[in-house]
């Protein structure tokens, strides 16, 4: 199976195979930023309001705090944060709450109202910019008052205070008006620019999601191809990485080192040629048909995985169940759909690999040993996998995977070479399989934003980085406890 859309797992509808992996596909998106700023009106409050609250309501709870209900801005396309207070000249701003008890209740904005006494907010008076907009302009309303405000800002400050409020917002697509985006970046710092390639261009790379701007019309970009993959990771349903070469003049602005996402400013419009990287869209389009023939042994194995001994992950540790689980869900997502000609000790050597290559960790440090210790481990305990028939060779080849996958490939690949017991052509096909393990292992590491993605070795493997990165929020261990038989008979039933 290598098709990647799903019409070709049977007897089920497409439809219900999106809805059913629905499990794996818990995207969060939205958009940070209001972008219409309408008066509030009765008919507007019966669409949102649940306990009949009116207008009348509002504007006299807000004059109970000596405050103007006609500062009141809605934005009726949104569920949620919808509506706020909005005085521009005193720099006042609070959400507003459409319930009536949170109405008659302490508001934040009642408080800061109260302080003011009709005056303005500090931080707009000693034109502390940075400052109010991080704390008196809340982010839903941060481009609507810079865009009013920005012909105030000394021309030295306006575009670090422009940048400031850019970094905060997850989505800004044609919010910004084109005159006050030329005013600001006229005003930009004079960058050092990134060293250019023996062709005078500078390469640079975009992650993108369903949300994201069109390359052509972004505004950020990155020189290193791990921060924009880790964007288009941490956008909803990542979709492209997208790969540009400009000329130095066409920068804007440039932040180097990995830290501050070696970003890259240029102006809308700035690039107009560009490529995409050739990867599998983490929507649910895609990752249901690739995933449909892998779950039955994900099912199977990944149950055994938890009676292995791993730890859950949290903040301090990376290297627990659920680094096993995606790990054994790559390797069988490329099994199957890699149309790499694999046979089915293959696919064995593949799981025990994933179960078992980092049983004998103890740290998340960089450790080249763990490898060993891991094999160590397994010797000492005798670990075998249930319903994993292997024989001899097989165990001895899957060994020398998890013995050397933290090794520099080039020892790794010597190691093989040297083996014993194995033929010229076992050799090669075992540093085939090294590879494979290595790359799904490697794939992993988009959990701490640490996957060059040019260096997998495998051309599928290449193609999977936004599915390895759409995995990280997924239930993988609550999974394990679902009912899945439906679903894994029919897979069975259409791989027959």
């Amino acid at each position: 199976m290598t098709k990647e859309t799903l019409d070709f797992v049977t007897p089920l509808s497409a439809e219900k195979l999106q809805n059913f992996f629905g499990v794996f596909l818990q995207f969060q998106i939205g958009v940070d930023i209001m972008t219409r700023f309408e008066p509030l009106t009765d008919a507007a409050l019966q669409a949102t309001a649940e306990d009949g609250l009116t207008v009348s309501e509002i504007k006299s709870a807000l004059e109970r705090h000596g405050l103007d209900a006609k500062h009141v801005v809605h934005d009726p396309s949104r569920a949620l944060f919808s509506t706020y207070y909005a005085d521009f000249d005193h720099g006042l701003y609070g959400e507003i709450f459409l319930q009536r008890n949170l109405l008659e209740g302490t508001l934040p904005l009642y408080a800061v109202a109260s302080r003011l006494n009709g005056g303005t907010v500090p931080q707009l008076v000693s034109r502390q910019w940075v400052s109010y907009y991080t704390k008196c302009v809340p982010l839903p309303m941060l481009i609507y008052d810079f865009q009013r405000r920005y012909l105030d800002i000394p021309t030295e400050e306006v575009f670090q205070v422009w940048h400031s409020i850019y970094k905060r917002i997850d989505y800004s697509n044609g919010m910004w008006r084109p005159e006050v985006l030329d005013y600001v970046f006229s005003h930009a710092p004079v960058p050092e620019y990134p060293v250019p390639g023996p062709d005078g261009l500078i390469t640079l790379y975009r992650g993108m999601g369903t949300l994201s701007a069109p390359p052509d019309q972004a505004i950020s970009w990155s020189t290193h191809p791990g921060n924009a993959l880790w964007f288009a990771v941490h956008t909803g349903c990542g979709t492209h990485v997208a790969v540009a070469r400009i000329r130095p003049e066409q920068i804007v602005w440039y932040a180097d080192k990995f830290y501050n996402e070696n970003e890259v400013i240029v102006r809308p419009g700035t690039i107009t040629e560009y490529r995409y990287e050739d990867m599998i869209p983490a929507t649910k389009r895609h990752v249901p048909a690739i995933l449909a023939p892998a779950l039955p042994e994900f099912i199977q194995y990944g149950r055994q995985a938890q009676k292995l001994g791993y730890q859950e992950e949290n903040i301090f540790h990376f290297h627990g169940l659920k680094h096993i689980l995606r790990v054994l869900l790559l390797s069988l997502i490329y099994f199957y759909n890699a149309g790499d000609p694999l046979s089915t000790a293959d696919k064995r050597v593949l799981i025990y690999f994933s179960l078992l290559h980092d049983i004998g960790r103890v740290n998340d440090d960089k450790d080249d040993t763990h490898g060993e210790k891991s094999v160590s481990l397994i010797h000492s305990k005798g670990l075998r996998i249930k319903d994993l028939p292997m024989d001899k060779k097989e165990y001895r080849i899957a060994e020398l995977l998890i013995r050397y996958h933290c090794r520099d490939d080039s020892i790794g690949e010597k190691a093989i070479l040297s083996a014993p017991g194995l033929s010229q052509k076992e050799k090669a096909h075992t540093i085939h399989l090294y590879q494979i393990c290595k790359d799904m292992d490697g794939l992993d590491r988009v959990r701490f934003n640490g996957l060059d993605y040019r260096r997998l070795r495998t051309d599928y493997g290449r193609r999977l980085p936004l599915v390895a990165g759409a995995l990280l929020d997924e239930p993988v261990v609550h999974a394990l406890d679902m009912d899945w038989s439906d679903i894994i008979s029919t897979v069975s039933d259409n791989g027959k």
